[in-house]
């Protein structure tokens, strides 16, 4: 006979689902937080109950020398948003596995980057997950507190804090590879590089491009959405910008995100171009509205769960060897393969 397994404890993903709010309110209303609603907090203390959540004391349920973390992320991360929610359902399981308490700091997008010394209202905090976020001035001020962080989807380049991203050098080459491969030479990389993740996207589609003897030129090869939110309205104005120039000559749209892949396609389309047969789009993260688009995206998969999952075990490590040499850990990426990618046109 097979043993029996224990049943799973509740999280914090449980209780949102069951009182149909985001985790990030959760984690307001059981940290005793303003911004949550007397009717959300309500429907979350009923939800606490009826799926049998016991909120972490503080104490490691294993011998972890780490008994609480503070996740800094975005408002919107915390959100509806499918690339991060993945990410915070893998924290937040292993945390509860484990038997470190979790609790949330929301910086609000479109706002100037805070002191960071007002996020920690509270005290300051045991460890620090930074989720999305590797602005140098809040790097900066992680780094300098000396307590266990991880930065996920994103780093440190002086490596003070550990970190766990999708490998975005390899990312960016194989997208254009994959294009390289269908014969394409006029590729276009749809991105806007504010942040070092897309920047080292950048580098690694050019150096796809310069190993199959094509020259990079930015004014040819790279569109700017100017759109630091990454939206698909801002790529699909890019590029409808761009055709509405004259100056489209792309065969082929390497996007950094599933969502810049959707916006550039609108656009397209939009212009009478046939997707693949005129031009061919790829994307990134494989979100699963990628595979539900007016033409099936082809794009890469990312394992986000277990980012989340990995930089949890980086803050144990690092709890427990506060002075190793930082670490930097990159998931490989795998193709996904649907409906718009094509030959160019002859």
């Amino acid at each position: 006979m097979g043993k029996h397994k224990p049943p799973r404890s509740a999280t914090l993903s449980d209780i949102a689902a069951a009182a149909g709010v985001s985790v990030g309110t959760v984690s307001k209303a059981l940290n005793a937080k303003v911004g949550v609603s007397p009717v959300n907090r309500e429907r979350i203390m009923r939800a606490v109950e009826a799926v049998g959540y016991r909120k972490s004391d503080g104490r490691p349920r294993q011998s972890t020398g780490l008994g609480t973390a503070t996740i800094v992320t975005y408002d919107r991360y915390v959100g509806n948003d499918s690339f991060y929610g993945e990410i915070l359902r893998g924290i937040t399981e292993e945390a509860e596995r484990i038997g470190i308490g979790l609790s949330v700091e929301m910086l609000f997008h479109g706002e100037p980057t805070p002191d960071p010394s007002s996020l920690f209202r509270r005290g300051l905090p045991e460890s620090i997950i930074m989720m999305g976020l590797d602005q140098p001035v809040l790097v900066d001020a992680v780094a300098a507190l000396g307590c266990p962080a991880v930065i996920i989807n994103g780093m440190d380049p002086a490596m003070r804090i550990d970190s766990v991203s999708p490998d975005y050098h390899f990312g960016g080459w194989a997208a254009a590879r994959h294009l390289l491969d269908r014969g394409h030479r006029n590729l276009l990389h749809v991105t806007h590089p504010f942040r070092e993740s897309l920047t080292l996207r950048l580098e690694g589609f050019r150096k796809a491009l310069e190993r199959s003897g094509v020259a990079f030129d930015a004014g040819r090869h790279l569109l700017d959405t100017d759109d630091a939110g990454l939206t698909s309205a801002g790529a699909q104005q890019a590029v409808a910008r761009l055709i509405d120039s004259g100056r489209f000559e792309a065969t082929a749209l390497c996007c950094v995100s599933d969502m810049l892949a959707i916006g550039a396609m609108r656009a397209v389309l939009a212009a009478g171009y046939r997707v693949p047969e005129d031009v061919s789009i790829t994307g990134f993260d494989d979100l699963p509205i990628s595979a539900h688009c007016e033409i099936p995206l082809t794009t890469f998969h990312i394992e986000r769960a277990e980012m989340g999952r990995a930089a949890v075990h980086m803050l144990l490590e690092g709890a427990a060897n506060p002075l190793r040499n930082g670490r930097r850990l990159s998931l490989g990426v795998q193709l996904v393969e649907r409906a718009s990618v094509a030959p160019p046109p002859r």
